[in-house]
């Protein structure tokens, strides 16, 4: 869903947001987690142990090259996996390297973990890969970096979209991703096709400022910002706000990975979640800087951009659950929530689809892998 994607470029004209829609170390040099780093990011951090002293679940032998599919280009959204390719935690988890795979294109994340060139993948929502395990695809979800979905509606207040019941007449301006996730949240609330008008767009926030459409679909941690930087009042709609609870970036595998590679599988989780924890512990400068190392030079990324989309990095990331049992974890409650909202929006989803069982292990095996983050204040 690239439409809910952002470059973050720098602007004149308005930046271009984010839209919804492969596999001796260095020891890592994780600095201890300091007040500064954490007050950055508007979030505590009390007794952060340092990663270092988990014990793994890679074996001896190399396990070659971790990789890992991005659900878009490597901004700050991915920071974590940066901090972790940087800092050695890949390769101290048992792999020669790391290919973190930059998306935005046509291909879905998912499609290269079933083809092979990925042994992870992040969908940016729930609504194509349910699709695709519907259709026969042999994967599972094992975890989500965003518990809260950050996408919704952007609007201006001169015509703004508050509620559902202000989505009717409005034109929404879509990708092929995008209209797919508009349309189940039409169906979540009983709303006929017709409530609004779909206009296709191309990336960023132009079509809104010029008035082509009344709303976007975009990622809450950017597009804001975006058109605000435009000049514009904006007025914001989650989805969950909308009924229509979901993930974002949930992490998808293959069952046949699953099934055979589950100790790569869990190296690879087990590093993930080490360079994350550094990533919301040093801040949003620092992953500002991460960003734009890894992917400033090929998308034009801003920096101060990237500083003001991390700082909403925690709200999406840090819930009471996620601080008690890890990030990237899902309880039964937030599975069965999701798939009462792709039922009211009639896709057929099921708990078996999850698979919560892989990031349970990897954190009874490294407990200090739990920082003791804190909730953000809302």
């Amino acid at each position: 869903m690239s439409h809910l994607r952002t470059v973050l470029s720098p602007a004149p004209s308005s930046p271009t947001p984010r839209g919804p829609s492969t596999r001796a170390s260095r020891r890592r040099r994780r600095v201890a987690t300091t007040a500064a780093g954490v007050l950055t990011l508007a979030l505590v951090v009390s007794g952060c142990a340092s990663p270092a002293s988990s014990s793994g679940s890679a074996s001896s032998s190399s396990f070659g090259t971790a990789s890992v599919a991005l659900s878009w280009i490597k901004n700050y959204e991915f920071a974590g996996y940066y901090f972790a390719e940087d800092d050695g935690d890949y390769t101290d988890a048992g792999f020669d390297k790391v290919d973190l795979i930059a998306g935005g294109g046509n291909t879905n994340s998912w499609d290269l973990v079933l083809g092979g060139q990925a042994q992870i993948g992040l969908a940016s929502d729930l609504t194509g890969i349910t699709g695709a395990i519907n259709d026969g695809a042999g994967l599972k979800i094992i975890g989500a970096q965003f518990v809260k979905n950050p996408v919704g509606f952007v609007s201006l207040a001169k015509n703004p979209i508050r509620t559902v019941a202000d989505l009717k007449g409005k034109r929404i301006g879509v990708d092929a991703g995008g209209k797919l996730a508009v349309e189940a949240v039409l169906k979540a609330n009983d709303l006929p096709a017709d409530t609004v008008e779909f206009v296709s767009v191309p990336n960023g926030v132009d079509p809104l400022m010029n008035g082509e459409v009344d709303a976007l679909i975009g990622f809450l941690t950017n597009y804001p910002i975006a058109v605000k930087n435009a000049g514009g009042d904006v007025v914001t709609m989650s989805f969950a706000d909308a009924n229509y609870a979901q993930f974002g970036d949930a992490v998808v595998v293959s069952d046949k990975e699953l099934a055979e590679n589950r100790e790569e599988l869990k190296a690879i989780m087990k590093a993930s979640i080490e360079g994350w924890n550094s990533a919301l512990s040093k801040g949003t400068d620092a992953i500002a800087d991460i960003a734009m190392k890894h992917g400033g030079a090929d998308n034009g990324l801003d920096r101060q951009l990237q500083v003001d989309s991390a700082s909403v990095l925690p709200s999406f990331m840090l819930t009471p659950d996620t601080v008690k049992n890890g990030i990237f974890t899902l309880t039964p409650d937030l599975i069965d929530q999701a798939v009462s909202s792709l039922a009211a929006a009639g896709i057929t989803a099921d708990p078996s689809m999850f698979d919560t069982s892989l990031l349970q292990e990897v954190y009874a095996e490294n407990p200090d892998l739990i920082p003791g983050f804190t909730v953000p204040a809302s």
